[in-house]
């Protein structure tokens, strides 16, 4: 038994409570018989913890600070090592600093997990390794480099024109 809900047209988080209601409903009209589960419990703890500034939080050298909860991992968004540690032991997978950058928000914030910054992509993707038991190099990473490590922003005049004419070219053949 199989419900697609891909390709509807809904803004995303805000729809998703409606569209699990319909597809529970859907379910139910199919014939699955559906259980409680004892065990789920619907009220989950936030895993990024509030900081009042820099109060009780410190940044430094990897292996400087070395209690979890006041050690940052991410100096932007002020990520601790715990949190990161908190989101690895829930009961979602994690093996990326990717899936760790969307539930903590550590190497979102302007650097963008930047190496010649405070390199919490890899501080990140270490702490991984050490609470997974995958070997580092087993650790996925952004497919691209931090935003701040691009040369430019912007398209030149010359790679304008070279998308100009791929696109005209492409024109041609499809006509």
């Amino acid at each position: 038994q199989f419900v697609n809900a891909a390709g509807i047209d809904s803004p995303g988080l805000a729809g998703s409570p409606a569209i699990a209601l319909e597809i529970v409903r859907l379910l139910q009209s199919a014939g699955l018989k559906l259980q409680k589960d004892p065990k789920f419990n619907p009220i989950r703890a936030p895993i990024i913890t509030p900081k009042d500034g820099w109060k009780g939080i410190k940044a430094g050298p990897v292996g400087k600070v070395t209690d979890p909860k006041q050690n940052v991992v991410c100096k932007c968004e002020k990520v601790t090592e715990a949190e990161i540690v908190t989101a690895l032991h829930r009961s979602l997978p994690i093996d990326s600093t990717q899936a760790i950058r969307k539930r903590t928000r550590a190497g979102m914030g302007h650097c963008q997990g930047d190496a010649e910054n405070y390199n919490c992509e890899c501080r990140v993707a270490d702490i991984i390794a050490r609470e997974t038991g995958l070997p580092a190099e087993a650790v996925g990473r952004r497919p691209w480099p931090a935003t701040s490590s691009l040369p430019r922003r912007w398209l030149n005049d010359e790679q304008k024109e070279a998308i100009d004419a791929v696109s005209k070219k492409a024109e041609l053949q499809f006509k």
